[in-house]
C-alpha cells in the first residue's frame, strides 16, 4: 500500500480551540472567518498548494485548523535518470519516526520554541483515507533509509547541493549554530544534459 497510495503529510495546526468557547451561534458564525482568513494568509506565506482542515488535536483534543500539503507519490522517478526515490517528506514529516529520533537525540529543545516553531506539528496520511500511515511502514522506511545514508561531513564554509528528486537530505543534532539558506530552483532542461553527453 505504501507504494502505491498517494500520501500527504500535514504541516502546521493552528489553535482554534477558542471557538469552541463561544455561544454557539457565535461560534458557528466565526468558523467560516477563521477559516478564511487562514486560508488568505496561508496563500501569501506558502509557496505550494495546501489543503486546510478541520481535526482535533492529538494533544488535548482542542479544535485545530490543521495545514496538509497536496497528495504526492511515495515513490518518484528521477526526470533524466528514471531511478526511483523515496518521496523525503515522508521519513522526515512522520510523527513516529521524528519521536523516536527524539529518544535518541533529544527534541532541540522544541519545548522552548517560539514562533513558527510552535505550529509545525507534522506527521503523514494517505491521502484516499486521510489515516495515519502505519508504524510498521513507517519503521520499514525509516530502516531502508538508514541502511543506504551517506554521511557528509562538513566544515566551516561548506556548502553542499542535492538534487532532491534524486536524495532525501537530513542532518544530524550538532553543537553551534547553523545558517539554512533555500533556494528554489526551476526543473533543469534534463535534455540538454542528454545532448551534451
Amino acid at each position: 500500500d505504501a507504494y502505491n497510495r498517494e500520501i500527504t503529510y500535514s504541516t502546521a495546526e493552528f489553535p482554534m480551540g477558542f471557538i469552541d468557547n463561544l455561544p454557539g451561534f457565535v461560534g458557528d458564525a466565526l468558523q467560516p472567518v477563521a477559516y478564511g482568513a487562514m486560508q488568505q494568509a496561508l496563500k501569501m506565506k506558502v509557496d505550494f498548494d495546501t489543503e486546510l482542515r478541520w481535526e482535533k488535536s492529538e494533544y488535548d483534543g482542542s479544535k485545530i485548523l490543521q495545514v496538509r500539503a497536496m497528495p504526492q507519490a511515495p515513490v518518484v522517478r528521477h526526470p533524466f535518470t528514471g531511478e526511483p526515490a523515496w518521496w523525503g517528506s515522508m521519513h522526515s514529516h512522520a510523527e513516529y519516526l521524528r519521536s523516536e529520533r527524539e529518544k535518541v537525540f533529544g527534541d532541540e529543545n522544541l519545548a522552548e520554541a517560539t514562533g513558527a516553531s510552535r505550529i509545525n506539528k507534522t506527521d503523514v496520511y494517505y491521502a484516499d483515507t486521510g489515516e495515519k500511515v502505519e508504524v510498521e511502514r513507517l519503521k520499514h522506511l525509516d530502516k531502508v533509509t538508514m541502511e543506504v545514508a551517506v554521511p557528509v561531513k562538513m566544515q566551516e564554509g561548506d556548502m553542499v547541493l542535492l538534487d532532491n528528486y534524486l536524495v532525501m537530505h537530513g542532518r544530524c543534532p550538532f553543537e553551534g549554530t547553523r545558517k539554512h539558506a533555500v533556494t528554489w530552483y526551476k526543473s533543469p532542461d534534463y535534455s540538454k544534459a542528454e545532448d551534451e553527453a
